[in-house]
């Protein structure tokens, strides 16, 4: 592992950090718990990585160059008040053929910058995406992405179509939407009782619904984002048909008739209508956090894709 541009925060004090009504964590304590847990699970992971700091409009990045420098490069962008280990866990597989650029997003639980100066509804993500891939001197690159990440994906594909080889978008985001009082009463809410009052038996019923019921990293990730992390609530923006009709290449969509975000059913309606590209569908059976066995499906599928 080589590290370098290791500087927190741009020279900025925690104390200032603080004072900004953004920040993102309940106090420094939750802040640093995050970090020790992004590092632990990084080093579970046991792979050759690069580390860099990036200056961007919207704050420091910091991101991973993860894998075999020798291979194609792919990104992938973890989900919303999701983690980059924890997303690099998913897509592992995709090690065996591609080395994977991967940055944690401003605003959510990583390394990057703790406030939220992104937003979804000014179409402001595609501008940080730009931003990262230029440190890497990207000119063309698929992406690997789920959930919010997807729309933060068709944020940029919309503005640099050219920029984009292929992408896999895994239960996504920024199409089609589950209906809304389920996911109001199985997780909004449960998701608001155990931020001020936690108990097992919460918790419990959020990673039920989300997925990922049996296995203890992601249950300790859930335990310190709902604990000490103040989530981004707000659903990521949905595009329209005439936004989508630069994006030539190919997409690889991956739903759940299972996941109560982001339902296969709906997804790949809507899809149908907004994209004119070429488009291939997969359905898997899964909630919105599919387990390993399912992940090992879908890497193969989209290695398959990206290498065709």
């Amino acid at each position: 592992m080589l590290l370098k541009d290791k500087t927190e925060f741009a020279g900025a004090s925690f104390d200032n950090i603080l004072k900004k009504e953004s920040f993102v964590y309940k106090n420094r304590k939750s802040m640093n718990e995050m970090h020790e847990f992004y590092d632990e699970t990084l080093a579970s992971l046991n792979v050759d990585y690069v580390e860099s700091y990036i200056s961007t409009s919207f704050g420091r990045t910091h991101s991973l160059l993860v894998g075999d420098p020798g291979k194609p490069r792919i990104c992938t962008i973890h989900g919303g008040n999701g983690i980059t280990t924890l997303n690099l866990k998913l897509f592992l597989p995709l090690l065996n053929d591609f080395s994977i650029i991967a940055p944690d997003v401003v605003g959510m639980p990583g390394k990057s910058a703790p406030y939220r100066n992104i937003s979804s509804s000014k179409d402001e993500y595609g501008l940080w995406i730009k931003e990262v891939l230029d440190h890497y001197k990207v000119d063309k690159i698929s992406f690997a992405v789920s959930s919010y990440s997807s729309a933060m994906f068709l944020s940029f594909a919309k503005r640099y179509p050219r920029m984009v080889d292929k992408a896999l978008l895994l239960v996504p985001s920024g199409i089609a939407h589950g209906p809304v009082m389920p996911m109001i009463g199985k997780m909004v809410i449960p998701f608001i009782k155990y931020y001020f009052h936690p108990t097992v038996k919460g918790l419990n019923g959020v990673i039920r619904s989300m997925g990922g019921k049996g296995d203890e990293v992601w249950r300790r990730f859930f335990t310190l984002m709902m604990s000490g992390y103040k989530m981004e609530m707000r659903p990521p923006r949905e595009y329209k048909k005439e936004e989508l009709k630069c994006i030539n290449s190919p997409l690889l969509i991956i739903a759940s008739d299972n996941d109560i975000f982001f339902p296969a059913d709906r997804v790949f309606k809507k899809s149908r209508d907004i994209f004119d590209c070429p488009v291939c569908f997969v359905r898997i059976k899964s909630k919105h956090l599919p387990s390993e066995k399912v992940m090992i499906k879908v890497c193969n599928k989209t290695t398959e894709f990206f290498l065709k």
